[in-house]
């Protein structure tokens, strides 16, 4: 039975809640492959789940040092994660952490090797010739805890390199490992969902280990965005505003999640002030991007004047309820959708209101009153909370006038925009009477 068969039998063990038998199979996979990782982290959950806490702490330690070798960063951060769960105070796993941040900090000078590990325990070498599938027991306890706890000698780091770690590499070394004892680590099953479209959302997630898809609705059904891999993070607009999520991410495989709430960056900012504004430049710097990449109105740039065009806008959270822009009354400036949605709607001479549509990420609101001077044409609310970058009056006609692109661009989306208000509000066609008279029934009496 190979590496992979074994976790998967074990897998199953564990899913049956059999952790003794879950336990031998994992450890055995990891006696014949020193580096599956996953099964050591398996064998370790098994281990604090038949009350072996101090063992599982110590296979979990073991387990984050040759992840850590191996620059699987989010993963040794899991390990360590799920030892402090057990002991919160162990000093050995702070150190780890501590090696992990100094290996990924963009603040740290010179290189950025990696840590050696702590020298193991002279009792875990790990050579253990007896097939472990065949244990019970506290002999297979016994064995089992020389194979995970020791170390894996392997590892293939570049000491010239720094591995990616967002956010957390920007955190001062305390305040994450503070962090990262407070946030949760969760897994997550093919096909379940991990943060819904539209439904209120505080969490900043961070795929640790698996695959998502990104979907949105649109026009009654789901449309796939993208997909994101391990390191990937989300939600980060939601925890800091309050916008609902604009679309879906739904796990495709198994995976494992780190969950940072509100009351976590609440609760390490008492320690950590500058938490938040880290978290705060994080997401700007993300917004960013995506804005340039994604909407139309930093498409008429090229890409090395984009970002002193984000630069001219201030942030706004819009509350639910909010009016932006008002039917008959002059635009206060132009309103970028970051995150949530506006909706755009107009009084019908006929009676009632007209929604002639909702504007989403990348899209802008109050172009029309700007450019002509004229009142507002429609009036812009805000359905849920809402992040939106905001460029007011003055500002705009700057802008527009040292990018020309810019206006071209808004003009011509002015006069689209003119023309579907024309449509929307247009009387339908009334039918010739001629064309309601029935052609009499042949045979008839």
């Amino acid at each position: 039975m190979n590496e992979s068969s074994l976790r998967e039998l074990g897998m199953d063990l564990f899913e049956e809640r059999q952790f003794e038998r879950a336990l031998a199979v994992f450890a055995e996979a990891v006696r014949r492959v020193p580096a599956d990782h996953r099964s050591r982290m398996l064998a370790s959950r098994c281990l604090a789940e038949l009350g072996e806490r101090e063992r599982a702490v110590t296979a979990y330690h073991a387990c984050a040092e040759g992840l850590l070798r191996r620059d699987y960063l989010l993963s040794a951060m899991a390990a360590c994660k799920l030892a402090l769960e057990l002991s919160p105070n162990e000093r050995r796993l702070k150190e780890t952490l501590a090696r992990v941040h100094s290996r990924a900090a963009r603040r740290a000078a010179g290189r950025a090797a990696v840590p050696p590990p702590l020298p193991p325990e002279h009792l875990y070498d790990g050579k253990v010739e007896t097939d472990l599938m065949g244990l019970v027991g506290e002999e297979l306890s016994n064995r089992a805890i020389e194979v995970l706890a020791a170390p894996d000698t392997g590892g293939n780091a570049d000491p010239q390199g720094r591995p990616p770690l967002p956010l957390f590499a920007d955190l001062d070394r305390d305040a994450f490992i503070d962090l990262v004892g407070r946030m949760v680590w969760r897994t997550v099953k093919a096909e379940e969902v991990i943060s819904r479209e539209g439904e209120p959302d505080d969490h900043l997630h961070v795929l640790v280990a698996g695959k998502a898809e990104v979907t949105r609705r649109t026009e009654g059904e789901d449309r796939t965005l993208g997909f994101l891999g391990g390191g990937s993070i989300f939600g980060e607009l939601a925890l800091l505003t309050g916008a609902a999520p604009t679309a879906t991410v739904t796990a495709v495989s198994d995976s494992e999640v780190f969950e940072i709430r509100r009351e976590h960056l609440n609760a390490v900012a008492k320690s950590h002030p500058a938490v938040p504004q880290l978290l705060a430049d994080f997401a700007q710097q993300r917004m960013m991007r995506n804005l340039m990449a994604n909407s139309p109105l930093f498409q008429q740039l090229p890409e090395s004047e984009r970002g002193a065009l984000f630069q001219r806008f201030t942030f706004r959270a819009l509350q639910a309820g909010e009016k932006v822009l008002v039917e008959g009354e002059h635009s206060p400036g132009l309103f970028l959708v970051l995150a949530g949605e506006l909706v755009v709607q107009k009084e019908d001479p006929a009676g009632g209101v007209v929604t002639l549509g909702v504007l989403r990420e990348g899209e802008v609101a109050g172009e029309i009153s700007l450019l002509t001077g004229l009142r507002a044409t429609a009036t812009v609310t805000v359905p849920r909370k809402t992040a939106a970058a905001w460029l007011e009056r003055n500002a705009f006609h700057q802008l527009v006038k040292a990018f020309p692109n810019i206006r071209t661009y808004l003009e011509q989306l002015s006069d689209r925009r003119l023309k579907q208000i024309g449509e929307a509000l247009r009387p339908l066609e009334i039918i010739d009477a001629d064309d309601m008279m029935l052609e009499p029934e042949t045979g008839a009496a």
